[in-house]
């Protein structure tokens, strides 16, 4: 019988994985946020994709990124507050 094997992810490749995602995530719902006739819907999204601003905002310090993560995702922050800000968001 052959022993299971055990695919090992990196964690900090993880980690960039996960402040990429949450930004994208982000960006897409303050588009749907923006696009949106319903108010509620709107509110909802523009909610959400601020959760997901904090969230790399609370983690990204405690990934290692190299040079380049790091102003890749100082960028997109910053593009991510510049839409929550367009929705009437405090940040």
């Amino acid at each position: 019988m052959k022993a299971a094997t055990l695919k090992l992810v990196d964690p900090t490749s993880a980690e960039i994985d996960f402040l990429r995602s949450e930004l994208s995530t982000g960006l897409t719902l303050t588009g749907i946020a923006q696009d949106s006739r319903d108010r509620a819907r709107a509110d909802r999204n523009r909610a959400n994709a601020r959760k997901a601003y904090d969230a790399v905002l609370r983690f990204a310090p405690k990934v290692g990124l190299s040079p380049d993560e790091t102003a890749e995702i100082k960028s997109k922050l910053a593009q991510l507050r510049s839409e929550l800000q367009r929705l009437g968001e405090e940040v």
